[in-house]
């Protein structure tokens, strides 16, 4: 068995810990922030646990099918965990056993850091902000990676060393300051303004829907609605990062006046008490990191990179925390090659990575562009004709299909809820045949997003009364849980 040290303690990093340890590992973790309070109930993880290493810790969450499938394979316990806490463990129609699970970000991390704590294998070294690499010996012409050196002069070491620490790594730095290689990178700013406030649900009330989550794509900006824990909820708002009116929405009035003009959440306002203020989140980014060089050998060996810090997707969608969890399994299966060949490992571990989960970040890089030149247009006042390459085409005619037609609506939720991948989705011939039979007779299918104007938005932001609350034609994305008027 190897020793694993991970740098980082978030979602994805106490899922390779836990997943390792589970496999007769032994694993250290490196954590630069504190552990979610002692004795502490779920609200007051949500409330009172400082996780400045996470900026969307406190922004909505979808823990979609994918994630849930990992976790009752490596931590079959853990479901019940999180629902024991307060979330809800939703069944997916998909025709087999799959979930989502409904839960803030902090209360579903608080269980699993919790588990990591008490898990036999696993040492969790708070305070450890890592500084430097630490390197050693040659791998088949590849320099050694063999721990770290952390801010306070310790030196941890590892047969394999595992970077978790999320889309703000270091990594890049920390391997120029060794002299070893500049890992490769593909970055794209996805052009979003991001906004999120949580709320309660009013006694009496319940959740209009559990789908995961439900989206409104308006030609000038998105609402989506999470539903989570302990009857909370969080509605989010986004717009174009050059939008004028983006700061007016950071107003807790207009963000209701303009969440209460869309009938998809403003159901969901009037059932919630507010817990907080919008919450901005910027920069919004597609980042992916390799450390295959050109020639595909690895720029240092013993070394692996594990969920966002590898790939970084726009959380619109919630497919980070799926994504790193998958991460995390394929490196538990087989971490136990690392120590024997380490450059090898490093190498076979980011070709895994690009050929299962590359998928993934090409299809959100796809969207994003195509969402933005939308939204920029909407800016305008003019409505955008939708992307009209055929995966997007495919995905909006499986839209329009799905509520008649139960194979497709089947599809449609493995396909979101990542238990598919779209490569998959062809190969099912009897879905693939019927939605290219649709797109020969409607080659730009486009539904209908119920909502305000541009005009009636900037009255709504601005508070200058209108009676311009119009339903027009918008693309929204393959959230199951999208409205379209009746």
């Amino acid at each position: 068995m190897a020793h694993i040290l991970v740098i980082g303690a978030g979602l994805a990093g106490s899922a390779t810990a836990l997943f390792c340890a589970r496999r007769g590992h032994r694993v250290t973790v490196l954590e630069d922030g504190g552990p979610p309070p002692p004795g502490a109930g779920a609200d007051d993880d949500w409330r009172d646990w400082e996780r400045r290493q996470v900026p969307h810790a406190r922004q909505g969450h979808a823990f979609l099918g994918l994630s849930t499938r990992v976790l009752r394979g490596e931590l079959p316990e853990l479901p019940a965990a999180l629902a024991a806490r307060g979330a809800r463990v939703t069944p997916l129609e998909t025709g087999s056993d799959d979930a989502a699970v409904l839960s803030r970000r902090l209360v579903y991390e608080g269980v699993i850091r919790r588990t990591m704590a008490a898990e036999p294998g696993i040492t969790t070294v708070a305070g450890a902000r890592v500084r430097a690499l630490l390197t050693g010996g040659d791998a088949g012409g590849v320099t050694r990676v063999t721990g770290v050196r952390t801010r306070d002069g310790a030196e941890h070491t590892g047969d394999l060393v595992v970077d978790a620490s999320g889309r703000r790594s270091q990594l890049t730095k920390w391997l120029a300051e060794a002299g070893l290689g500049t890992p490769r990178e593909t970055a794209q700013p996805c052009g979003f303004f991001y906004l999120t406030r949580h709320y309660r649900l009013r006694p009496g009330c319940s959740f209009p829907s559990t789908t995961v989550p439900i989206v409104t794509e308006l030609d000038y900006g998105t609402t989506l609605v999470f539903p989570a824990d302990n009857g909370t909820f969080q509605l989010s708002a986004t717009v174009a990062v050059d939008d004028p009116y983006k700061h007016r929405l950071r107003e807790p009035e207009t963000f209701t006046r303009f969440l209460q003009a869309v009938p998809a959440t403003a159901e969901w306002c009037e059932r919630g008490v507010p817990l907080d203020e919008p919450a901005p989140m910027g920069r919004l980014e597609n980042r992916r990191r390799s450390l295959l060089d050109m020639d595909g050998r690895p720029v240092a060996a013993g070394l692996v990179m594990v969920g966002d810090a590898a790939l970084q997707t726009n959380p619109t969608f919630g497919r980070g925390v799926s994504l790193a969890f998958a991460h995390a399994r394929q490196l538990a299966h087989t971490a136990e090659r690392a120590a024997a060949e380490p450059a090898a490992y490093t190498a076979r571990f980011e070709r895994w990575t690009a050929d299962r989960l590359g998928v993934w970040f090409e299809i959100q890089c796809a969207t994003d562009r195509a969402r933005l030149s939308q939204l920029r247009a909407g800016l305008r006042g003019e409505h955008a004709p939708p992307a009209d390459d055929l995966p997007n085409r495919f995905v909006r005619a499986m839209a329009v299909l799905r509520d008649d037609d139960e194979r497709i609506r089947r599809a449609s939720l493995r396909l979101y809820h990542m238990l598919m991948t779209p490569q998959d989705l062809m190969r099912d011939r009897a879905v693939s045949r019927h939605i290219l039979a649709f797109l020969r007779e409607h080659p730009m299918p486009e539904i209908r997003a119920e909502g305000p104007d541009r005009a009636a938005f900037e009255a709504l932001v601005t508070g200058v009364p209108t009676a311009s609350v119009r339903p027009f034609a918008g693309t929204p994305e393959n959230g199951p849980g999208r409205r379209a008027p009746t």
